[in-house]
């Protein structure tokens, strides 16, 4: 049974025998921005103690969104439990890394920290206790080349396999590489597009899952650069093939009544329109929310259906909630924060989301949208930071910092976006004009 933080109990004194004894000379401090983009502090090992006691900082003013304008040396905060070998050598030997949490000077928590603001969220979703996550993330392999390149010589589509296929040797060892950081992989299939993939990581508490999926995007470029591949979480890389999703299964406490389950369903509908400035947090991301390969479209929720945004699957165990929309771009403790926020709302407010959706929801029509209230996810990014601007629960569960410094940085860029002369703009007009 994969370990959760309820039952392995790594200490400092645990994290430093087995640096030792692993022979690890370099150990990688690592934390989100709050893009979900993983940076790091790189230490040698004679400093682990020290960064286990919290005397290692760097500069916030260097990191987007942390503190912008000023010099604030803040502390990096490991997590012992997060402790792994990286399973591969470097020239100076083997690489430890630690996930950390980002503290003030003065040791109280840094309320713009992605990783801590999960954790609160977490311990505000008191209906929830005892909510497992799963996560299955899409990606792309291409081959290796210039910025931009998309080529790729796989041809498979959905559970396809090929013996001589690069693909299916890169996602193996991708696989491996995390099960060797003891991540648990449920499974791990080709997907509907050409060089498209997908890895499902089994549940595990919310803070661990959101540390599997930081570790999943770092370990797959690395491996996939070894086969001569790059990888990409990019959510639409290529305009005619699928978009790449991040399907977030929440799998609640044993025991929980189906009258609580449709309550946060019904808080994850009514907030997905802001929750999807989170959850899909890109310009990009939005040419994959399309009437085409089940991506999700409208706020409704179904038991069968793949393009619902919120699908509740039969189960004979704990009761699952899986939510479809979100993609691989997004900051992972953002996301699953905000989502984990939605639903205690709606448990809060007793939200019932309405009946279930029968059949594919590209086939609702205006009229049966009109009929029962349905509305649309947002189309762009800067219509989702609106309805994020209208959501106080969503907002609340971010809390200001986190809101202001994620809504100046997605305004900047769909600006640079908006100005940007796209060449289908060339194709379409610079002959017609």
């Amino acid at each position: 049974m994969h370990s959760t933080p309820e039952t392995h109990a790594a200490t400092k004194r645990d994290v430093l025998k087995l640096a030792k004894e692993r022979g690890a000379r370099f150990v990688r401090l690592v934390f989100a921005d709050i893009l979900g983009v993983s940076k790091n502090v790189s230490i040698p090992i004679s400093e682990l103690e020290n960064a286990l006691d919290g005397r290692v900082t760097f500069d916030g003013g260097s990191i987007d969104g942390f503190v912008r304008g000023e010099e604030l040396d803040m502390v990096l905060r490991p997590d012992p439990q997060t402790f792994a070998i990286y399973p591969w050598s470097t020239a100076d030997g083997l690489e430890a890394r630690l996930i950390c949490d980002i503290a003030m000077p003065d040791g109280s928590p840094f309320e713009g920290c992605p990783r801590t603001t999960l954790r609160r969220a977490v311990e505000s979703a008191s209906a929830l206790a005892g909510t497992s996550v799963g996560l299955e993330m899409e990606f792309y392999l291409f081959e290796r080349g210039s910025d931009g390149a998309t080529e790729t010589t796989d041809v498979g589509s959905y559970f396809d396999f090929s013996a001589n296929d690069r693909g299916e040797e890169t996602r193996n060892a991708i696989v491996a590489a995390l099960q060797g950081m003891d991540i648990h992989v449920a499974s791990a299939h080709h997907e509907h597009g050409a060089g498209q993939h997908e890895i499902d990581v089994a549940h595990d508490a919310p803070l661990r899952a959101a540390d599997h999926a930081l570790t999943l995007r770092t370990v797959a470029k690395h491996v996939a650069a070894t086969f001569g591949l790059d990888a990409t979480f990019m959510p639409k890389p290529i305009e005619d093939r699928a978009g790449s999703g991040l399907h977030v299964d929440l799998r609640l406490a044993k025991g929980t009544d189906e009258e609580t389950l449709l309550y946060a369903v019904g808080g994850l509908l009514a907030h997905a329109p802001a929750t999807t400035a989170i959850c899909n947090p890109t310009v990009n991301s939005y040419k994959r929310l399309v009437a085409a390969w089940d991506a999700p479209i409208y706020p409704l929720w179904s038991r069968r259906s793949a393009n619902a945004l919120v699908r509740v699957p039969p189960s004979t165990g704990a009761p699952r909630i899986e939510v479809r929309s979100p993609d691989p771009a997004c900051n992972p403790y953002l996301a699953l924060a905000v989502l984990l926020g939605a639903a205690a709302a709606g448990i809060a407010r007793e939200r019932l989301p309405g009946d279930a959706w029968e059949g594919s929801t590209y086939e609702l029509t205006e009229r049966d949208r009109r009929e029962r209230g349905v509305g649309a996810l947002p189309k762009s990014l800067r219509q989702a930071i609106a309805e994020l601007d209208e959501d106080p629960v969503v907002r609340a569960t971010l809390g200001d910092h986190l809101y202001h410094a994620l809504r100046d940085a997605k305004l900047a860029e769909y600006e640079r976006y908006r100005r940007a002369v796209h060449p289908w703009e060339r194709r379409a007009y610079l002959r017609l004009y």
